[in-house]
This record gives C-alpha cells, structure tokens and sequence, in this order.
C-alpha cells in the first residue's frame, strides 16, 4: 500500500513540476531555452514514476524485497548538517562549507580515517568550483576569509 501512495505522490508531483516548467521557453534541441532541461527532466520524470506507479498497482512492484534498516541518529544528524550548510553557505562561502559538509557527510556515512574524507572533499568541491565559477561564470559566495 506505502508504495502505491508514494509512487501517487511522486507522479502528481511530476506532473506539477512539468506543468510548471512549461511556463519557461523550451527553444529547440540545437538552440536551447531556458525551459529547455526543466521541461525534458519534467517528462522524464512523469514517465519514470507513471510506470512505477502502473507496476505498483498491478502488484508488480518490488517494495516487498525492501529490507527499511535505517540509523535514525545518523539520519537526523546527516538532517542537521545539511541545514547547518544552508545557514553557513553564505557568510562562509562556497569552499569551505562545502569542503566541511562533504568531510561531515562522509563521517556520518563511517568513511574511515581522515585523509581519504578530506581529500575527496576537497577535490570534489574544487572540481566543482571550477565547472561553475570558471567555466559557467556562475557566481558563487566567497565568504569572509575570501571576500
């Protein structure tokens, strides 16, 4: 029954993220608009969960091989920190709050040691920094030991 409600719910939500991704211009496939990735992402997901949703309710669904173990302290905690990154991506920039958050996540995710964690987080944030600062010109926050 769980999955036929969540897979509802997640068709109905694609189908309002679609309807409202139409309101952007879509342009063509050579010539992209803005609406162009949130209206193909849109129909992907409506298509994905349509067909979930079908398999649930003709029973074919596979949340009777779901085995549910979740930690609910490290859930929470992973919770936490994802909201504390919120409130701290501004005033201490995109580096930093992203290099802690990645280094927090692998912790709570029971990474083992210090050095891999922290390498990852700081290759990852800086791959990343450079796609979008350097190659996207997207403005990031430099916080206030960069700024």
């Amino acid at each position: 029954m769980g999955e036929k409600i969540v897979n509802g719910f997640l068709l109905v939500l694609s189908l309002l993220y679609t309807y409202f991704a139409r309101a952007y211009s879509f342009g063509t496939p050579t010539a992209p608009k803005t609406g162009f990735m949130p209206q193909l992402v849109g129909y992907c997901a409506v298509v994905i969960s349509a067909y979930l949703f079908v398999m649930s309710l003709a029973g074919k669904g596979d949340a009777k091989n779901v085995k549910l173990n979740c930690d609910v302290k490290r859930l929470g905690l992973l919770i936490f920190t994802m909201a504390v990154y919120v409130a701290v991506f501004e005033p201490l920039g995109y580096m930093i709050s992203t290099i802690v958050l990645l280094f927090v996540v692998m912790k709570i995710g029971l990474v083992k040691g210090w050095k891999v964690p922290l390498a990852v987080s700081v290759i990852t944030a800086a791959f990343f920094y450079t796609i979008f600062k350097i190659f996207l010109s997207v403005p990031l926050p430099s916080g206030i030991f960069f700024g």
